[in-house]
Order: C-alpha cells, then structure tokens, then sequence
C-alpha cells in the first residue's frame, strides 16, 4: 500500500492522463491541485512513484505516465464508480422494453447502447445455456434419399444440417419421424435423450444420432459469436492513430479470437474483472484494457459483457456501466427463463 500522500499524487497523474492522454508534470500538480506542499515535494514522489513502478517518463526532462502496473492500483484502491445518472437508465430500460422478449435484439442494443456510454468497443455475447435443451425438430425431404435436419435449440438457436439415408424417404415418413421425436425429446438434454427408452426403427435412429451431435458440438462452445460495436470510438483515441497498432486489433476483432483471449478471465455472474495492458494474453490487446462481466441466470444460461479500450480508459465510467448493463440484461434473461415479458416504462 501507498502513503497518503503519494496515493494522491498517483490520482492525480491517472486522472489527468486519462482526460488530456499527454504526460503529467509536478509544476502542474502543485498549480492545479494545491497539495500543500512544494513542487520539489511532489517531484520527489513522483520519482519514488517511477522507482517503484507505478508511473514512467517518455522522456527524462517531461512529465510522467501511468504504468500498468500504476493502472493496476488505481483501480484496486483509488478507482470511484461513475454511476449512470437517472435519466439516461430510464431512457436505456425503455429501449429495452421496445424490443420486448427478441433475445438477438436486446444483445445487439446492449452492445450499441454499452459502445456509446463508455466511448469505447463493447463486446456482447448472448446468454448460451449450460447444456442444450431440444425443443423442436423438422425434417424437409429434398431428394428421395437426402432431407434438411431443422433443429431449434432452447434459447431460440436454429442448427441445420443435410442428412443422407440409405433408402428412399417421403416427406410423408419425415414428418412421422419429427412428430415422434418432438413428443419424446422435448425439454431434454443430449444426455437424456441417449437414455431414453425409446423403441426407434433404423431410419429414426439415425435422425437421433445426428441431433445428439448437433447439441454436442453446440455444448462445447462456451459462448456465441459475439456483437461487436463501437469500433469508431476506438479509431479517435491518440493510441491508436498508428494504423499498424489499430489494424493488429481489428484482426484480432475480425477473426473472432478476442473472446477466446479474454473470456477465460471473467468471473463469475455480478463480478467485474479488469485486465490491464500486459496482463491481456493477445498481443494486440498489450496496450488495451478490458473489463468484463458474465450475466445472466447461474445455473441456467449465461453470457459475457465489456468494454476495450486503451489502457487510459475511464475506469469508474468503464466499471459502472458493464455492472450496470450486466444487472440489466440478467434481469432480462431471468424474465425470459420465468416465462415473464419484461414491463418497462
């Protein structure tokens, strides 16, 4: 832990980096904040703030810098929550309710709504459940040996896949099939269907086959592909005016790999963590942070919100307002899975 004194130097130097993004002086601490002390008081903390490795100099004769490592305590001792004034939550909640219980719609406005309030990118992804739950089946004959396999998946997930037969097939006998299966597996895991007793011919035997893969391979993806917004606000930040520095992130943006860096990090529902510049495991996010929540209904189904942003991102706005979208759309969720619409004004 730091002294007093030097904790608000450390404040001080965050905050004003983080408002005007260039290098902070002593001189400029002492005229603006009027600690109490000298500047040569406040250089000689800042310079055992720089031994220690909370703050840094570009250059030997300018002002400093936070650290990750500076970033890092700000944020576990010094960081205040900026709270999402009154009206703007009733403006967003009534946004919400306009879309009513569209699951795709609610996370795609939490991503645009969480982009515009933190001036940064937001990444969503919709609430996916522990284990895949069948509710619906329908088999469409397309050739006399080939029909297209319609699976919905609880949470409103639709998977296609073309199943080959060994004989002719009519739409007559699909249809059969489907009415059979949907009686007999509805509501159920993959695992609860493999243990059924049901008596099933060969032909139908083979469709229950290739739906338990489809909920297979379903369970082992931990999140769906994300909603990504905001990606303008990142390209104004005087970080990112290199293209090359912009252009490593947008492909990490592009070909998907950022939940795969950072999901592993999030905690458990209601939690925020934040990762700070080198401790995100993807190169292009080194000089980024995020901060990011899991919401949705422990137990049930679950999904992951936050925000990127360069590591002089407005930490207290940053923090409040993922908890504040994550509290929001688990409320959603938890309404959905209660059989409740969501009433708003």
């Amino acid at each position: 832990m730091l002294l007093e004194r030097k904790e608000n130097i450390l404040r001080i130097i965050v905050g004003e980096y983080i408002m005007m993004a260039s290098p902070v002086g002593s001189e400029a601490i002492a005229k603006k904040y009027g600690l109490g002390v000298s500047p040569a008081t406040i250089r000689s903390e800042m310079a055992r703030l720089e031994e220690e490795g909370y703050i840094t100099r570009r250059h030997t004769s300018g002002g400093s810098v936070p650290s990750d490592k500076g970033y890092r305590y700000y944020v576990e001792s010094l960081v205040e929550e900026e709270e999402i004034p009154q009206g703007e939550q009733r403006m967003i909640c009534h946004l919400f309710h306009q879309v009513e219980s569209e699951l795709e719609e609610w996370t795609r406005l939490a991503a645009v709504l969480l982009a515009r309030l933190v001036q940064n990118i937001a990444i969503i992804t919709a609430p996916k459940a522990i284990e895949s739950r069948f509710k619906h089946l329908e088999l469409v004959a397309l050739q006399e040996f080939l029909a297209l396999l319609i699976l919905l998946i609880q949470e409103a997930r639709l998977k296609q896949q073309l199943l080959a037969f060994d004989e002719a097939i009519s739409q007559e006998e699909l249809n059969f099939i489907s009415h059979k299966l949907n009686a007999a597996f509805k509501g159920l895991t993959k695992y609860q269907i493999l243990a059924q007793g049901l008596e099933l011919s060969p032909v139908e035997e083979h469709v229950r086959k290739a739906l338990v893969q489809i909920m297979e391979g379903e369970d082992q993806q931990r999140f769906e592909e994300p909603n990504i917004e905001g990606i303008r606000h990142m390209l104004m930040q005087p970080e990112f005016a290199s293209s090359q520095k912009m252009l490593g992130l947008i492909e990490v943006l592009e070909d998907r790999t950022l939940m795969r860096s950072i999901l592993p990090e999030t905690p458990a529902e209601g939690g925020i963590q934040v990762i700070i510049g080198a401790e995100n495991k993807d190169d292009a996010l080194k000089g980024c942070s995020v901060v990011i929540t899991r919401y949705g209904v422990p137990g049930e189904a679950t999904g992951a919100l936050g925000v990127v942003g360069p590591t002089r991102m407005r930490y207290g706005k940053a923090i409040s307002a993922v908890r504040y979208m994550g509290s929001l759309m688990s409320e959603l969720v938890g309404e959905l899975h209660s059989g409740e619409l969501p009433r708003r004004n």
